[in-house]
């Protein structure tokens, strides 16, 4: 332990993982390789990986563990949390980390914290609410990224990002087709709307999973198509 932090080993390996003490980390990490959050039972493995809302990287490295052979994009804004993420998977090659947040344009937006601290930090336009300290930031959409890694699809597109999911799906109809899956946590608790437009956008999956707080859609001829 050193300076509110501690070091947990990512289970059947001998990776270290980076945790700050008293934190949403411990309760991230329980949820992720204890409940087995994301450890959906696919008929085909992923080939590549878009974790929007990437927090420290735990999630990141779960997916580059599970999937050694898929190449995991992993989005986050805040300053802090992208410096874990980065250190959280300095280890697996196939991460490759952005630092930014996901919305409906591109361009610089404010990372706000609404009270939750570092696991609920939010997005927003100037002049809706007082920027936090790290002030602009990045924002970059699902078209942006698919082009900046020249992606033909994404196999699974994880997303959890605080309240954004309205913006994020408003521009849905330029890059859904790219898609297959989706595994998402809604937020309708911070902004009225997340789950309608959502579902709005993914009419086209058939197929609807829940876990706890995520659902997860795919479509009928999805790889991934999950089968538990």
């Amino acid at each position: 332990m050193a300076g509110h932090r501690a070091t947990a080993i990512l289970p059947s390996s001998d990776i270290p993982l980076t945790l700050r003490l008293r934190t949403s980390d411990i309760r991230v990490f329980y949820e992720i390789f204890v409940n087995y959050e994301y450890d959906w039972d696919f008929r085909s493995a992923p080939r590549v990986i878009v974790d929007a809302g990437g927090y420290t990287g735990l999630s990141a490295a779960f997916f580059a563990n599970k999937y050694p052979d898929a190449t995991v994009i992993a989005i986050e804004p805040d300053e802090e949390n992208f410096a874990l993420l980065k250190l959280n998977t300095e280890r697996f090659p196939n991460v490759h980390a952005v630092r930014a947040a996901v919305w409906r344009d591109t361009g610089m937006i404010y990372l706000t914290d609404p009270g939750t601290g570092a696991w609920g930090l939010q997005v927003c336009e100037a002049g809706n609410a007082v920027p936090a300290d790290g002030g602009l930031i990045r924002a970059t959409t699902i078209d942006e990224i698919i082009k900046e890694f020249n992606l033909e699809r994404i196999d699974l597109l994880k997303l959890d990002v605080e309240g954004s999911e309205t913006e994020v799906f408003s521009t849905a109809n330029s890059w859904i087709s790219s898609v297959d899956t989706i595994c998402i946590e809604l937020h309708d608790r911070f902004k009225a709307g997340c789950s309608r437009s959502f579902f709005k956008a993914v009419e086209e999956f058939p197929i609807e999973l829940r876990r706890n707080e995520d659902v997860l859609v795919a479509r009928s001829d999805s790889r991934l198509m999950s089968i538990c």
